[in-house]
C-alpha cells in the first residue's frame, strides 16, 4: 500500500512500454483505469493493453547529421535494418550515440512503416562543436597556480577519429601529451590509440620525471564489456632534493627504462561516461613490466562505481572505489612505481598527504598497496535550473601503505583508513564545467 503519485504511475507505464518493446512490440497503447473507493480512500489501478503486433525494423533514418558521416552514427546501433524490433537494443543504441559526445541532443521516434509489422526508426541529432582550443589559468589549494593549453578534436572531419595535444604546468607538475585515436580500426569494432608523453611531478622534496610513448587496441563485447591491450615504453628518473631525507627511493638519480604491457577488461553500464547519474562500472587493469628494460614488476588495479537516481531524479546517489597493488618480480619496488594518495582522491587532504613518510624530510614516499573510495549525493534541489548548478555532499576515504625499503620511513605498514567529508558546487558554464569543493578531514594522522 503506497500513496498515490502520478509520477510513479507514469514511471510504471514507461516500464511496461519498455518491457513490451523488448519483446518486439513497437506500438503499444496503454490505458490506465483508476477506480476510487471513497469509503477506504484507496485507488485501484488497472492498465489495459491494446492489441499490438510484433514489429521489424524496416529502415533506420538519421536526420541532421550535417558534419558527422552517416556511417559513424550507424555503427553505434545495436539494431540493423531487418532485425526484429527491440526497445532495449534501441535504448542501448541511443546511449552509445550520446556517449560519442558529438551531439548536444539525440531524439528518436518510431514510425509505422510500409505495413503494420514494419517500423521506421527515425533518429534526429543536433550536432555540436567537437573541436576545442583551451587556454586556462587556474588555482587550487593542492597545486597552487596552474596553466593549461590544449587542442582537442573528437570528430576529425566527421570520421569519429580523435586528435589531441595538451600541456599543463603548475608548481607541482607538468604534463605534455600528443595522441590520436581511431574508433574503428581496419573498419572493425577495434579502437586504436597511440601517443607520446612527458610528465614531471613533485612529491614534496622528490621529483619524478617520465618520458615515453604508448599504443593500444581495444574492443567492445556483448553486455557492455570492453577489452584493451596496450604497450608502453618510458624512461623515468627520481631525484631527492632534501638534505635530511633518510629513506631509500631505490632509483635516486638513475635513469630507469620501463617496457610494460597492459590488459584491461571491464563492464561499463553508465548512462553517461563524463557525468554519470545511473548505472554501474567494473574494471580490472593489469600491467606487467620486464619485457626488456630495467624495471620488473606487476601492477593490478580494480575499480567499481554505482550510480542511482532517487526521488524521480531529484537526487543522484553515487559510490565508487579503487584498489591497487604492485609487486616486484625478483627485485624491489622503487618509488616511481608506487602509489600516492591525497587531495585528488581524498578531498581535504594535501597532495600525497596520505601514507608513509620519509622520517627526515617528511616527504611522501608512496606505498605498494592503495585503497580509496567515495560516497556522494548530487542534486539541483533549491537551485534554479537556469543557473545550471548542482550541489553535492560527499565523503572520501582511503589509505596507502607498504614499501620494500622500510628503513628511514614512518608508517610504512600503517593501514589506517583516512577520511573526509565535504560539500561542493558544480557549475556548467559556457566556458566549461567548474567545480568548487570544501572538505574537512575527519580521520587523519599528523606527520
Amino acid at each position: 500500500d503506497n500513496w498515490y503519485d502520478v509520477r510513479a504511475l507514469e514511471q510504471g507505464l514507461l516500464e511496461i512500454t519498455n518491457n513490451l518493446g523488448a519483446l518486439g512490440y513497437a506500438f503499444v497503447n496503454l490505458d490506465p483505469e483508476i477506480v476510487t473507493n471513497p469509503e477506504t480512500g484507496q485507488l485501484d489501478i488497472a492498465v489495459n493493453i491494446g492489441k499490438a503486433r510484433k514489429n521489424f525494423v524496416e529502415r533506420i533514418e538519421i536526420v541532421n547529421n550535417v558534419r558527422t558521416k552517416d556511417s559513424v552514427v550507424r555503427r553505434e546501433f545495436e539494431l540493423v535494418e531487418g532485425d526484429a524490433f527491440n526497445q532495449i537494443k534501441l535504448d542501448e543504441s541511443i546511449r552509445n550515440i550520446r556517449n560519442l559526445g558529438f551531439f548536444s541532443d539525440v531524439k528518436v521516434r518510431n514510425l509505422v512503416g510500409s505495413s503494420e509489422e514494419q517500423t521506421i526508426t527515425e533518429l534526429t541529432v543536433e550536432e555540436q562543436s567537437t573541436g576545442e582550443l583551451s587556454i586556462g589559468l587556474g588555482y587550487s589549494s593542492l597545486e597552487q597556480t596552474s596553466l593549461a593549453f590544449g587542442i582537442d578534436e573528437r570528430n576529425f572531419l566527421g570520421t569519429g577519429r580523435a586528435l589531441s595535444l595538451s600541456f599543463e604546468l603548475s608548481q607541482k607538475r607538468s604534463n605534455f601529451r600528443l595522441g590520436v585515436a581511431e574508433p574503428y580500426l581496419f573498419g572493425r569494432n577495434l579502437t586504436g590509440r597511440a601517443g607520446v608523453f612527458n610528465d614531471k611531478v613533485k612529491q614534496d622534496s622528490v621529483s619524478i620525471s617520465k618520458t615515453g610513448f604508448d599504443f593500444g587496441i581495444g574492443f567492445e563485447a556483448a553486455q557492455d564489456y570492453y577489452h584493451n591491450v596496450g604497450y608502453e615504453l618510458s624512461q623515468s628518473k627520481t631525484t631527492e632534493s632534501s638534505k635530511t631525507a633518510t629513506s631509500i627511493t631505490g632509483e635516486n638519480g638513475a635513469q630507469i627504462l620501463t617496457s610494460a604491457a597492459s590488459y584491461v577488461v571491464g563492464q561499463d553500464r553508465l548512462d553517461n561516461r563524463l557525468d554519470p547519474s545511473e548505472g554501474t562500472l567494473f574494471e580490472l587493469r593489469q600491467e606487467l613490466a620486464g619485457i626488456g628494460g630495467d624495471a620488473k614488476f606487476y601492477k593490478v588495479t580494480g575499480r567499481a562505481a554505482y550510480y542511482r537516481p532517487v526521488n524521480f531524479n531529484a537526487l543522484f546517489f553515487g559510490v565508487k572505489g579503487r584498489a591497487s597493488q604492485v609487486v616486484g618480480l625478483g627485485e624491489k619496488v622503487t618509488q616511481s612505481q608506487r602509489f600516492f594518495l591525497g587531495g585528488r582522491d581524498v578531498r581535504g587532504f594535501a597532495l600525497s598527504g596520505i601514507g608513509p613518510r620519509d622520517t627526515g624530510s617528511k616527504a611522501a614516499v608512496g606505498g605498494n598497496t592503495l585503497v580509496t573510495g567515495s560516497v556522494e549525493v548530487v542534486s539541483h534541489l533549491g537551485l534554479s535550473k537556469d543557473l545550471n548548478m548542482r550541489w553535492t555532499v560527499f565523503s572520501d576515504f582511503g589509505s596507502v601503505w607498504g614499501t620494500d625499503y622500510p628503513s628511514g620511513v614512518t608508517g610504512a605498514n600503517d593501514k589506517s583508513m583516512r577520511s573526509s567529508v565535504g560539500v561542493g558546487l558544480l557549475w556548467d558554464t559556457v566556458v566549461g564545467p567548474l567545480s568548487f569543493y570544501w572538505a574537512n578531514p575527519v580521520s587523519k594522522k599528523s606527520y
